[in-house]
């Protein structure tokens, strides 16, 4: 067969070798146009991306603990690099809250994400807090505020909460 093969090719390529060139170019042409399309598509891909995540305030990049705390030099570090522009540091725990309004001392689980507030509206504004409507304007840098979303409004009525920590209220 492989004789056979070379017996008929050769005698082509022989008879008309800018036929065969020709198509050799245009199989070479239509790969390079696929894989042109393709690094368009992704370019345009990662750029409309890029502009979703800075519309909805998120960060394009995050370092987390896998598990336990993360290491303060390590965030020095990061933050001291120049191809870092802006960065924010941002504590999320899990814990238990009370109202203390209700006096029911019923626990409800609370996520709390702290943040810098004079840096997160450029970082990551989608973490900026939102005081309360009738709340003082300074509110936002008074120690020990807390601001809560609409959905941990309805469940807090108060204006104090209590936190677990381990086995002790604060």
């Amino acid at each position: 067969m492989r004789a056979l093969l070379q017996t008929f090719s050769w005698q082509e390529l022989r008879h008309h070798p800018w036929r065969n060139a020709a198509a050799v170019v245009a199989v070479m042409l239509g790969v390079a146009l696929a894989f042109s399309v393709h690094l368009i598509n992704n370019s345009a891909l990662s750029e409309f991306s890029q502009a979703v995540r800075a519309v909805n305030g998120q960060p394009d990049l995050e370092l987390r603990a896998v598990q336990g705390s993360f290491d303060e030099a390590v965030y020095a570090r990061v933050a001291a690099s120049p191809q870092v522009a802006m960065a924010s540091p941002v504590l999320e725990i899990s814990t238990y809250a009370l109202d203390d309004s209700a006096g029911q001392g019923k626990r409800q689980l609370l996520r709390i994400i702290g943040v810098d507030a004079l840096a997160v509206a450029m970082v990551a504004p989608g973490l900026m807090p939102v005081p309360a409507k009738d709340a003082d304007r300074m509110a936002l840098f008074a120690p020990g505020a807390v601001f809560l979303n609409p959905a941990a409004r309805a469940v807090f009525a108060g204006d104090r909460l209590r936190l677990q920590d381990g086995l002790q209220l604060h």
